[in-house]
């Protein structure tokens, strides 16, 4: 009798859809049965029914109204961390330890954000530079936002500059994803290699580092500008982002003058003493700046 009943009310076409979406339902608890207590015991219930007993459909119903909340649940995205907040000063250096034991050194003038949940740890990098060490955890991928680039990876070391809208990521070691989120297409670094992320979020083509610019991305994490060949306009623009006297090019001369050594970035004094002693470089020190001349 109960089961004709529930036959009749199975007739109407949307109690057989709905029974339908029922049926797929039960058909995953297995899988899910194994993972969650609360939907096994529903299970158990259910099939303990004697296929004879009235109760059997009631049961059926009632198992599977639990599973459903039980499986809206659990296909809910888990629910973010708290973030926190990183910067430094300029002229600041500063090394940070995350909760996974990752390790970010962050440059001068950098803001860093960091949230961590159970499926993925995502970062934001607002602007300056930072320097990645990824604890391994494949379950996680540790991403970094950059303007308008993603960067993804599970364990590795990687660099990424933010100067305005654009940028530059450098890998080290591992490998990284890096993923336009404004244009279509994506770039997979290897060890030793470099892409600029352009305003417009183009990627720029991936380039192989020298070993001049290998030893600049491992030597700033440690307080030195290592250069090879840079014209001074760029050691001038690079020193100047840490503070201190301001350098100021006299002549376009002296700006594409080319420089190789290793500077202490936070002393622009030193550096002068150095070009004025080393390369044709006059200095003068003019209200609280100093400026570079050609020397002739």
């Amino acid at each position: 009798e109960d089961r004709a009943a529930f036959e009749r009310w199975r007739d109407d076409p949307q109690h057989a859809a709905a029974y339908a979406n029922l049926e797929d339902l039960w058909a995953i608890t297995g899988d899910l049965a194994q993972e969650d207590p609360d939907i096994a015991a529903a299970v158990r219930e259910a099939r303990r029914a004697d296929g004879r007993s009235r109760w059997r459909w009631p049961l059926l119903a009632t198992a599977a109204s639990v599973l459903l909340v039980l499986f809206f649940f659990l296909s809910l995205p888990p629910a973010p961390g708290p973030v926190s907040a990183y910067a430094t000063a300029t002229g600041e250096q500063r090394t940070v330890t995350l909760e996974d034991g990752s390790r970010v050194v962050l440059d001068t003038a950098t803001q860093l954000d960091v949230q961590y949940g159970r499926r993925e740890r995502r970062l934001v990098l607002r602007q300056g530079r930072a320097d990645f060490h990824v604890s391994k955890d494949p379950a996680r991928p540790f991403t970094v936002r950059a303007g308008a680039a993603d960067v993804t990876a599970t364990g590795t070391q990687f660099q990424v500059r933010l100067d305005g809208a654009a940028g530059e990521v450098t890998l080290l070691e591992g490998r990284v994803v890096v993923a336009s989120r404004q244009m279509a297409g994506e770039a997979a670094l290897s060890p030793g290699e470099r892409v600029a992320v352009l305003a417009g979020g183009t990627l720029g083509t991936v380039q192989r580092l020298s070993d001049a610019d290998r030893a600049s991305a491992e030597g700033w994490t440690s307080g030195q500008l290592v250069v090879q060949a840079w014209p001074v306009a760029d050691l001038v623009a690079e020193v100047n982002r840490y503070g201190g006297t301001p350098l100021r090019l006299g002549d376009a001369a002296v700006g594409r003058m080319p420089v190789s050594g290793t500077f202490d970035p936070k002393a622009p004094e030193a550096l002068a003493l150095a070009l004025e002693h080393v390369w044709p470089v006059r200095v003068e020190h003019s209200a609280g700046e100093i400026v570079l001349y050609e020397k002739k």
